[in-house]
């Protein structure tokens, strides 16, 4: 019943948000945010405390419900989805997450005037369409959450977003909904290649690697793995996203609404990796072994491109939003090297993937932190061109603080949480993947010249007097960079928990694939 709370309980906020007064609409939706997030810790001590060195892998999930929803039988076809939800090591570290920036992006939106009802009640769907997505245990159901997230967030950006917002709402949706349906196609196949009669994440853990065979294709073939492989990963590479398929990010993050660009970066783009972790990995790892050395290459052209991208952005908020291309290449790089099969010690190939998955976490908290700061300079100046500002830290010194350590966070820095997941997948992917590992490494280098040359144009420096007027951030715009900064702090210092928390379940996968690899 937990996990049915925290995925429920925004969906019934929005509900109340929606007959409530426009006062009581802010004061709802961050109290159902904040009990979701306190929820959301509530299983993870959970998880603790059961003292199990296997807690919550996907064979055996903690907090799992699993009850019979859709059972249709027409001749040979039947189609049986379960409401089952559960919770193992890799979903967990993504419920927190969500549970606090959906809480954070309340408070950050506090000062939204227009239609504040509606505004709330979005973002709280939204909040359940995410925690949907990451506590399903069921393929179908999983699809379903995945697709409900859609429709607050098309709305979000297209009612609330700036002079372009319909454009980039609609090429969002577009993007998106074309990414499904291949991954939809790909639930299909590998549903019907199990048997179809059970499309439990349980079952597909046991069976799904085991798949052999091969399709027709453009008068030749394909193997049956990577078929399923490639069609599950369009999807996910489109929500990460993944060059070349990234330009409606950038134009989603330019006109989406501060807190919407917090959602947007922090937990909507996670939805992609996890998909590509816990479904293509798998329940796919025989194509995912195929396909490794393409995605380590796709993987460095994702952090130079989004990377070199952001070095002649004007504009703060599409410069971070290159910039999260450029640190999802990072995730990108780690899961090729856990799959790319070879002479590299498995330790190292867990190392990778580890960081892969932290870096998840850490980009969410990071990419937040520093929309957050953008959206506080912009809703105090009304610009976000990097080249009008000059000196204004010296109005904004305690603004300035903060907007430093989430951009020190985001190359790198080390005592930082970037740190350490960067330093994981660099670790365990120049042991199977060399070449792609040092190309994407200069990336970090272009990290640290586009947000230290952002920094010192805008904050530092003489200060430009036409700025002599800005206030510096108010208590209430300094709470959600603060509990952001002290997040990454913690995560940068002492990494342990998070860490031993995905464990058993990436160890699980990499093992899996080792054993497939020698058969």
């Amino acid at each position: 019943m937990l996990l049915t709370a925290i995925v429920f309980l925004p969906l019934i906020a929005g509900v109340i948000c929606m007959l409530a007064p426009d006062r009581a609409a802010r004061w709802i939706a961050a109290v159902f945010t904040g009990v979701v997030f306190l929820l959301s810790l509530w299983l993870y001590f959970g998880l603790v405390a059961t003292g199990s060195p296997n807690f919550g892998s996907v064979i055996a999930p903690q907090w799992y419900i699993d009850v019979p929803w859709i059972n249709v039988v027409l001749g040979a076809f039947h189609l049986k989805v379960d409401y089952a939800l559960g919770a193992d090591g890799l979903s967990m570290t993504m419920l927190i997450l969500n549970g606090l920036l959906s809480f954070l992006a309340v408070i950050g939106s506090w000062k939204i005037g227009k239609r504040p009802r509606l505004y709330f009640a979005l973002l709280l769907i939204l909040e359940t369409g995410v925690m949907g997505v990451f506590a399903a245990f069921d393929l179908f159901l999983f699809i379903f959450f995945w697709e409900i997230e859609l429709i607050p967030m098309f709305l979000l950006i297209g009612i609330w977003g700036g002079a372009r917002r319909e454009y980039a709402a609609w090429k969002f949706l577009i993007y998106t909904l074309v990414g499904s349906a291949f991954t939809l196609a790909g639930i299909f196949l590998i549903y019907f290649q199990t048997g179809g009669r059970d499309a439990s994440y349980q079952h597909f853990t046991q069976t799904a690697p085991s798949l052999t065979g091969s399709l027709p294709f453009f008068g030749g073939s394909v193997s049956l793995a990577l078929a399923i492989f490639l069609l599950l990963f369009v999807g996910f590479a489109v929500k990460i996203p993944m060059w070349p398929l990234h330009t409606w990010l950038p134009d989603a993050h330019t006109e989406a609404p501060t807190a919407v660009s917090v959602l947007l970066a922090g937990v909507l783009l996670k939805m992609g990796a996890y998909g590509l972790i816990r479904i293509c990995l798998g329940f796919a790892p025989h194509g995912a072994m195929e396909f490794a050395p393409v995605l380590g290459v796709l993987a460095a052209i994702n952090v130079l491109w989004g990377a070199g991208a952001s070095m002649v952005q004007k504009d703060m908020k599409r410069m971070i939003a290159y910039s999260s291309v450029s640190h999802m290449g990072y995730v990108l790089l780690g899961v090729a090297a856990a799959a790319a099969i070879g002479t590299a010690n498995i330790n190292f190939r867990q190392a990778a993937l580890t960081g892969a998955t932290l870096q998840m976490f850490t980009h969410g908290t990071i990419t937040a932190m520093l929309f957050f700061s953008v959206g506080v300079l912009y809703e105090k100046a009304h610009t976000r061109d990097i080249d009008v500002f000059g000196g204004i830290g010296k109005r904004m010194p305690m603004l300035m603080l903060l907007y430093s350590v989430a951009c020190f966070a985001a190359l790198g820095l080390p005592g930082l949480s970037g740190f350490v997941a960067e330093y994981l997948v660099f670790t365990g992917s120049f042991a199977t993947l060399p070449v792609a590992t040092i190309f994407a490494a200069f990336g970090v280098v272009l990290t640290a010249g586009y947000l230290l040359w952002m920094l010192r144009r805008s904050f530092y420096g003489p200060l430009n007097m036409k700025w002599d007027w800005l206030t510096d951030t108010t208590v209430r715009e300094a709470f959600p960079l603060v509990a952001l900064g002290l997040v990454i702090l913690f995560v940068g210092i002492y990494p342990q928990p998070i860490i031993d928390l995905l464990t058993p379940s990436l160890q699980q996968m990499v093992h899996s694939m080792s054993a497939l690899a020698i058969h």
